[in-house]
């Protein structure tokens, strides 16, 4: 028994972070979905809420993955929370492959390395989480 605790434990330990395959089972029922040369889905409508990478993408509107199965874009049926950053529900969310924000629409203001960036302005950061660029207050 206490073999097969131990066995689980690795398992699930070398799982966590393996990006499962999605399929076009998330699509919306006669969209046309798209592929990478992989065979893995690139983008479609999603028939539900679909949450991933810690993002829940809002049904009806399209969703775009990388070839390694990250998210990529969507729009968010929800507040997402990035550190301090807060996004905007319905609204547009950008990722790098790497899996860090790159872009969103602010629902709050926040002040990120030393520049205060307004509510309901779009925020972009470099890869590193450095801030590239966002609206200020008026």
């Amino acid at each position: 028994m206490k073999y097969i605790i131990i066995m689980l434990s690795i398992m699930f330990i070398t799982d966590v972070g393996t990006c499962q395959s999605i399929d076009q089972s998330i699509c919306t029922p006669g969209s046309d979905p798209t592929y990478h040369a992989n065979g893995r889905l690139k983008t479609c409508t999603l028939k539900d809420n679909f949450a991933i990478n810690g993002v829940t993408c809002k049904q009806y509107a399209t969703i775009d993955l990388y070839d390694n199965g990250k998210l990529q874009s969507c729009v968010t049926s929800d507040y997402f929370k990035y550190g301090e950053i807060t996004c905007n529900q319905y609204s547009q969310v950008r990722f790098y492959e790497s899996g860090t924000l790159d872009t969103c629409y602010l629902s709050t203001a926040v002040q990120i390395d030393g520049k205060t960036c307004a509510p309901y302005e779009t925020i972009s950061l470099f890869e590193n989480g450095k801030l590239n660029s966002c609206g200020t207050p008026q």
